[in-house]
């Protein structure tokens, strides 16, 4: 069951839903008006999905303030994403 917070938006240019965490990784790239996907980020950026997940989160574990909103997503039973994202490598620690 997603938490009434695991939906944050959606995706500007998909309209895929946006979970807690990769709403986080925007903000940790500098989007904060716009918000896209995972899949819509590592488009952007000439990524793999994986590589734009290493990316993001990397700056993710530098900053406290990232990492607390990392935090509240706990189980991966709240991803709204569990088909289309990196479900394992999210929840991995």
């Amino acid at each position: 069951m997603n938490s009434k917070h695991s939906v944050i938006t959606k995706c500007e240019l998909s309209s895929d839903p946006i979970c807690r965490r990769v709403y986080n990784m925007n903000l940790a790239l500098g989007y904060t008006e716009e918000f896209y996907s995972l899949k819509t980020l590592a488009q952007m950026h000439e990524r793999s999905l994986e590589e734009m997940f290493d990316f993001a989160y990397g700056y993710i574990e530098s900053r406290e303030c990232f990492r607390k909103e990392w935090a509240k997503m706990t189980s991966r039973d709240e991803c709204p994403l569990k088909d289309s994202c990196l479900l394992d490598k999210c929840f991995s620690s």
